[in-house]
């Protein structure tokens, strides 16, 4: 029977991509947890190599830098060197004055918005015709006791018992369908409302800084998984997907979207959840 999927092909990939990028056998423990801010989403426009750490002046001073250029030298890429304080100055309040404002998450989320009010009430219909299923086999079951009891049926006859058995299949498989249904509806989380963008934004920029007026490595990536630093320009790019699942989260008052632990070696040991159906 067709049933209609609980996430959309957009945001299974954005989970999948995070999942790699957190998976301590594919991305070091010093990358996923370490204090520096853009460690591990940085890289150089030029040769696509990541930008890694480098200090000078005895640790005074720290920079980004282009690691294809710090192995080889310019015969391997020109690259580039940034200050670290400035690109992360630059990239974070980027995101605080231009991403986390109400009207701009709007328009960005508009198309994902509406696809997510769209299956919700495709669950939400889903779950009456479950629950209209259900019904309608009880309501044949009772007609069947009914008729039991006022002897019109005979309670020996082989047909009636396998038609009390496939009527009480259909009621507890469409009962039990629609329960699994309704809790993937109200995992999905609230509507998203102006009101919620708002507080969200607010939140969001008053969350990112820390009390000695740096950022938050981990709520900055929930809302960028890429920096591109160019010679003349420097491109943040993130998934409309996370951005959202990051906002629901928010919205519902759990810490998931803001923070999903870092590394914990085995929060994910057996590495078998979430699989694509092909793949089961």
């Amino acid at each position: 029977m067709a049933v209609p999927p609980i996430i959309d092909a957009a945001e299974f990939e954005a989970v999948q991509m995070l999942l790699r990028t957190r998976c301590p056998a594919l991305t070091a423990p010093r990358v996923v947890s370490g204090p520096t801010l853009l460690t591990g989403i940085c890289f150089c426009a030029t040769c696509g190599g990541a930008m890694t750490l480098r200090t000078g002046k005895s640790g005074r001073y720290r920079y980004y830098t282009c690691s294809t250029k710090a192995r080889q030298g310019e015969t391997g890429c020109k690259g580039r060197t940034v200050p670290m304080e400035k690109l992360d100055s630059v990239v974070a309040e980027h995101i605080e004055q231009r991403l986390l404002q109400p009207k701009r998450l709007e328009q960005i989320l508009s198309a994902v918005l509406h696809r997510r009010k769209e299956r919700a009430e495709r669950r939400t219909a889903h779950i009456a015709e479950l629950r209209k299923r259900a019904s309608e086999a009880e309501a044949k079951l009772k007609r069947l006791y009914d008729a039991i009891e006022n002897g019109v049926a005979d309670v020996s006859d082989p047909l009636l018992k396998a038609r009390v058995t496939e009527l009480q299949s259909t009621r507890d498989q469409a009962r039990a369908d629609a329960e699994r249904a309704e809790g993937a509806l109200d995992r999905a989380g609230p509507s998203i409302t102006p009101q919620a963008l708002k507080t969200f934004a607010s939140q969001a920029r008053r969350r990112m800084r820390t009390e000695s007026g740096g950022y938050r490595r981990d709520h900055l990536r929930a809302l960028a998984q890429r920096v591109e630093v160019d010679a003349k320009e420097v491109r943040i790019m993130g998934s409309k997907s996370v951005l959202l699942r990051t906002l629901v989260a928010a919205s519902s008052a759990k810490t998931a979207g803001f923070g999903v632990p870092s590394f914990v070696p085995k929060w994910r040991a057996r590495n078998d959840s979430n699989v694509r159906p092909s793949d089961s």
